[in-house]
């Protein structure tokens, strides 16, 4: 099966979770160290100071937002629940499918064999016929 519609596991979805949450540090850490170094190189500056805020503000605004969005995302992923009853659906339709396989093949055998005895009844009507036809 190819690994594009392989369902997730619950180790994955717990480890995309792990790094989302790393992801959500390292984000916050990141706006951080940008406010201070803002703030730093802008001292004595403050309409530069007031302006570094608010794109920092926008900036960190868009970072919760995306962080948001990825937490919704994971949290709407199949869980193992979900997975293995599929999984499970999917095993109960293979074996369906190999049990009406080898009916077909049951059935085709006796068709032949319905086959081959009609041929010899034929056979034997017809030497029947040409044996009481022949005087």
């Amino acid at each position: 099966m190819d690994d594009d519609t392989q369902a997730a596991t619950l180790g994955e979805l717990r480890s995309t979770r792990r790094w989302l949450a790393v992801t959500a540090i390292w984000a916050v850490a990141a706006t951080a160290l940008g406010v201070i170094a803002l703030i730093e190189a802008n001292k004595d500056d403050d309409a530069a100071r007031t302006q570094a805020a608010g794109e920092l503000g926008r900036v960190q605004r868009g970072l919760n937002d995306r962080i948001d969005e990825l937490e919704s995302r994971v949290d709407e992923l199949p869980t193992s629940d979900d997975v293995s009853k599929l999984d499970n659906r999917i095993k109960d339709i293979e074996d369906a499918a190999d049990k009406a396989s080898t009916n077909t093949e049951k059935l085709g055998n006796r068709v032949d064999d319905l086959e081959g005895r009609v041929d010899d009844l034929e056979k034997a009507n017809e030497q029947q016929q040409s044996t009481t036809t022949t005087p």
